[in-house]
């Protein structure tokens, strides 16, 4: 494998190089400890890029472990967008009213105050329903 640019390893096919510049600043500017990414394109890997250290507060230069292929990772809201498409092509159908009360579909959600919650609010994340405050942990 290539170390492609900034500590960033694999590979992309020509025409991605944005990307892997695009996923170095990611890691370099803004934050992000350690990653992977890897996109296909009409069945064919064009991006397979991974950086940084896979321990949560890690520092590469201290001499934590890097990230590598198949670093295990947890994923958080992997299927929103999967979700997202499968509600909007119900409501092209016809089948699902976006004006309508949650509650209309999921009666159970209605608990607690959030009768006036409709399903566009929740696809456009305004439902007003709490999010996590901290981080997860094992326990």
């Amino acid at each position: 494998m290539n170390d492609v640019m900034g500590g960033v390893r694999g590979s992309v096919a020509d025409g991605f190089e944005a990307v892997r510049e695009a996923f170095a600043r990611n890691l370099a500017e803004r934050g992000e400890r350690g990653a992977a990414v890897t996109v296909y394109r009409h069945g064919r890997k064009v991006v397979d890029l991974w950086g940084g250290t896979r321990d949560v507060d890690g520092d590469l230069a201290a001499g934590d472990a890097p990230w590598e292929p198949g670093t295990a990772q947890v994923i958080r809201s992997a299927t929103k967008g999967v979700a997202a498409a499968a509600l909007l092509l119900l409501h092209q159908r016809g089948e699902l009213d976006l004006d309508a009360p949650l509650g209309t579909y999921w009666p159970q959600f209605k608990a607690r105050g959030k009768e006036g919650v409709l399903v566009r609010h929740v696809l456009a994340h305004r439902a007003a329903v709490p999010a996590l405050d901290r981080p997860l942990t094992p326990a």
